[in-house]
């Protein structure tokens, strides 16, 4: 059940050109100065974000982060706007639209944020028949964006005038945010990081997802550093515990401040790690004056991240203005990101925003263009990031051919391990995930499907390159695959089931593989079968087979090797073989002689078949290995159900295949 709690606490940002009195309005709303360093109130100008308090009627406090509108600030700007509940865009009534304003409302829709409304300042400065006109073309520009709707509000910070009303809206718009989901693994992104006195280390910025409380052990990431929560503040007050949408400071011990940067990440133990493969829905802004080409080199920012990369288009060749496309992210630098996060992609050079998306999961490998089975593991994922069951079973199909394990899942989905076994075992009990048997590994059942093609192909190629063996074992396979055996395994008995492999033994065949013989190789085969046939329980060894025939034992080894695949001969110790006629007589006379008196010593069963002790004790010993019988000191007796080892007996092949 989803875990929800009554907004007491909001996060508004401004938006807007340079210039056009964000700050100046946040002062008017609140009585702080947002431009906390002097060279920005010397300038006049936000270069960091500023932060500014107050409480509504209702009693919710209101946190303002005031963020840059300078082209050269533009990341700060991103990392102002994680978090955010509600935008203010601040349009200046002597300046109108400007191109800041245009690319922070396009970085505000990339991002996700759905609520906000627009100021129009600086009234006092021009005739109100000019704020009458910028108010059209305010109401034009906003057109098809989420602020198509909104609120259009005249003030002037100077003169006071209209401030009441923007504080109204903020009002209406804070009553009705939705109540806070603090369900999920804990995670915020790093805003700001400083030292006090007697305290340590403090960081701030706006939790994306679950709670946090004080003694709580927290991992900084990418550092991967471990450190414990040794104090909270929520908006300003000193609290137990803080959570999602929440402005807060969490003072940690076991790190310098200096140590942390804005981009890290605080984070619950063990659910997230740094990646630098990021699997995403990218559109391209239609602003956009041409064709996107493939893996343009890019500028990555998500939460207080910023990195750069480059960006792969994996289902299209050239992405139109407008138009969207899935894509990985190859980024220089790790970074922390869950899947459902909204990122923005700048150019790298000159910095200019290209468009964003939606971050769909991370990897560990680099995808190649165009491959149908990524595209279906990509929508799949996007499809259901509410779903986490569903989504859980497409990041275990993501894995490919590689399985995963158990203990990596909660890592990859970003959730609770409880929750993650429930849905795993759901995903086992329906058949749509395989278990490797003995061990905590998974494979998506599309994978296994996938993966015994791939087997089979391997199997034909083995084939091909020699065709005197039966089969091969799971090794060669693997060999060839370039895959783990104990994979390879799962993939081979997914052909056996499907009934286009044979299995014999610990030796597999692809059926559809109609290998051919030399007359040559048919006349030294049938020579060399006769030759054991007639040679009964006292058959020649293959070097003199070899001899005698004139042939390189090379060539009788392959020969032997062959009939052996096909049953006709029977390898009862290393280069002693025995017709397989011979070998069911012997095992007649055992089992009726067993039937009668309870067991058969091995003196009594040379008697039986005329054999000496060279041939009858490893032909018991491969009466032992097949389940048909078990060894009690000198004898033997039957085994527990060798019924079924009798009915399974494969009778062998007539003929070699064409």
């Amino acid at each position: 059940m989803t875990q929800a709690t009554d907004v007491l606490h909001a996060v508004l940002g401004t938006a807007g050109h340079i210039d056009h009195g964000k700050s100046s309005l946040v002062k008017a709303l609140t009585g702080t100065d947002p431009d906390r360093f002097r060279e920005e109130q010397e300038r006049g100008m936000t270069i960091d974000i500023g932060f500014a308090e107050y409480q509504t009627p209702d009693g919710v406090d209101v946190g303002l982060i005031d963020v840059p509108g300078h082209e050269r600030f533009i990341r700060n700007m991103v990392a102002g706007a994680a978090g955010m509940d509600i935008v203010m865009l601040v349009i200046a009534a002597d300046d109108s639209v400007m191109p800041q304003t245009r690319e922070h409302l396009e970085i505000m829709t990339l991002l996700g944020i759905q609520r906000g409304f627009v100021v129009v300042t600086k009234i006092d400065m021009v005739e109100a028949e000019l704020v009458e006109l910028v108010e059209e073309e305010v109401q034009e520009f906003v057109d098809g964006t989420f602020l198509e709707d909104a609120d259009v509000i005249r003030c002037s910070s100077i003169t006071g005038e209209g401030i009441d009303a923007v504080r109204e809206r903020i009002h209406q718009l804070v009553r009705d945010l939705p109540p806070r989901d603090l369900e999920g693994v804990f995670r915020m992104p790093v805003q700001r990081t400083f030292t006090i006195k007697g305290h340590g280390t403090v960081v701030t910025g706006v939790p994306l997802a679950g709670q946090i409380h004080v003694g709580d052990h927290v991992e900084l990431l990418p550092q991967g550093q471990e450190c414990r929560v040794r104090g909270l503040q929520v908006h300003h007050r000193p609290s137990e515990e803080g959570g999602a949408g929440l402005r807060t400071a969490i003072n940690i011990s076991d790190v310098g401040w200096r140590d942390v940067n804005r981009g890290d990440v605080i984070a619950a133990p063990g659910f997230f790690s740094a990646t630098r493969l990021v699997e995403a829905r990218f559109t391209l802004l239609p602003s956009w004056p041409a064709p996107l080409k493939d893996n343009m080199p890019i500028r990555f920012h998500a939460g207080c991240t910023e990195t750069l990369g480059r960006m792969v288009l994996l289902d299209s060749k050239r992405l139109a203005p407008g138009d969207d496309a899935l894509v990985q992210l190859r980024l220089d630098q790790a970074v922390v990101v869950a899947p459902g996060d909204h990122y923005l992609v700048r150019l790298a050079s000159p910095e200019r925003t290209l468009g964003g998306g939606l971050v769909l999961g991370e990897t560990r490998f680099r995808f190649k263009r165009f491959r149908d089975w990524i595209h279906e593991n990509l929508k799949g994922k996007e499809e259901h990031l509410d779903d986490r069951e569903a989504y859980l079973e497409y990041v275990v199909r993501s894995e490919g051919l590689n399985p995963v394990s158990r203990d990596r899942l909660p890592l990859l989905v970003k959730d609770g391990p409880a929750r993650v076994a429930e849905h795993l075992k759901s995903l086992l009990e329906r058949g749509i995930v395989v278990e490797l048997t003995g061990r905590k590994d998974v494979l998506h059942r599309d994978m296994v499907a996938r993966g015994s093609e791939e087997a089979e192909k391997a199997l034909a190629a083995l084939h091909e390159a020699d065709h005197y063996p039966y089969g091969f074992g799971v090794q060669p396979v693997a060999s060839h695959m370039k895959h783990p055996p104990h994979v390879v395994g799962v993939f081979l008995a997914a052909s056996v089931s499907s009934h286009t492999v044979e299995k014999q033994g610990a030796i597999f065949r692809l059926k559809a593989f109609k290998g051919s013989l030399s007359k040559e190789d048919r006349r030294i085969l049938g020579a060399v079968e006769e030759a054991i046939q007639k040679g009964g329980f006292q058959t020649p060894s293959p070097t003199i087979i070899a001899d005698e025939m004139g042939k390189p034992k090379k060539r009788v080894d392959n020969i032997l090797t062959l009939l052996s695949g096909w049953s006709r001969i029977v390898e009862i110790d290393k280069g002693v073989f025995l017709h397989i006629d011979a070998v069911k007589e012997a095992r007649r006379k055992l089992v009726a002689y067993c039937e009668e008196h309870g067991e058969i010593p091995s003196n009594r069963m040379k008697d039986e078949v005329g054999a000496t002790r060279k041939y009858v004790i490893p032909l018991l010993e491969h009466f032992d290995s097949i389940g048909l019988t078990r060894r009690v000191e000198s004898s033997r007796v039957l085994k527990e159900g060798y019924e079924t080892i009798l009915a399974d007996d494969p009778a062998p092949r007539a003929a070699a295949p064409d």
